[in-house]
């Protein structure tokens, strides 16, 4: 496996805080437009992801991780997690591609010229019987994944989320919810829901570093009180150093427009 990207391109990233491993693929099959925000740490893996936000690191051994819109900021992913991989459908003959997919390059020419036209009729079915199950994956801030996870396409991860190791995950994941087991069920929340509650109305990760400052990070309560403190003293909100990764595996600046929400190349 190698990343499609130069030693330059790499070399460009780290110096804007974003450390790219040699063996990490970015796009899938071939480098993709993504947006990153350092801090960032990729390790060993193929990542088809549309950006990514700071202080996260992911990856190692065997990660597989496509058709995934976002990963927020702070979250923590462990190797061997396996995302967002094709579906095929289940109603019809078989769920062989053979069947929905011209394949000439396995020596199929043939018969997919002689069965054109089924062979577009069982794709357009397939397509709408995947459709509710073939979105992006979504995952949001400080959301901790462990070894061996596997995401099913569509999934959103909420905030503060915690997904035990070799969980199956099928469907969405509440914010600050524990899940585990095949398929992955909520075992318990982290903690209790008016402390949920202030967590996600204050966004801390939103403002990097700035609003956790001089908060007691083992109490709870404490270091919300802490955080309200610092954004009414004027935290402001945080935006790291954004690369892009082109679909030609070159590395540039971006620039963010608060006002209009977009990103510009510099």
């Amino acid at each position: 496996m190698h990343s499609g990207l130069s030693e330059e391109a790499r070399t460009f990233c780290r110096g804007r805080e974003i450390f790219i491993d040699a063996e990490a693929q970015i796009g899938f099959p071939k480098p993709k437009q993504t947006l990153i925000e350092g801090p960032v740490n990729l390790k060993r893996g193929i990542y088809d992801i549309d950006s990514i936000g700071a202080f996260t690191f992911l990856g190692g051994l065997e990660s597989s991780v496509r058709h995934v819109s976002s990963i927020g900021r702070f979250c923590s992913i462990a190797n061997n997690l396996v995302a967002g991989q094709t579906e095929h459908p289940t109603n019809q003959l078989s769920t062989s591609p053979v069947f929905t997919t011209p394949l000439p390059e396995w020596g199929l020419g043939a018969f997919s010229f002689e069965n054109h036209a089924m062979i577009s009729e069982a794709q357009r079915k397939a397509g709408e019987e995947m459709a509710h199950r073939g979105g992006k994956i979504r995952i949001g801030n400080d959301v901790w994944i462990g070894e061996g996870v596997f995401i099913r396409r569509g999934v959103t991860v909420g905030d503060g989320a915690v997904i035990a190791s070799r969980a199956v995950v099928t469907a969405d994941v509440p914010p600050y919810a524990i899940v585990g087991g095949v398929p992955a069920r909520v075992i318990r929340y982290r903690f209790e829901p008016e402390i949920i509650e202030a967590l996600l109305q204050l966004q801390w990760w939103a403002y990097g570093l700035d609003a956790v400052r001089g908060a007691d990070f083992t109490d709870l309560p404490s270091a919300i009180a802490t955080i309200e403190r610092n954004i009414a003293a004027g935290a402001e909100p945080f935006i790291g150093k954004l690369v892009a990764i082109t679909e030609e595996g070159q590395a540039v600046d971006v620039a963010f427009d608060p006002q209009s929400g977009e990103f510009y190349f510099l």
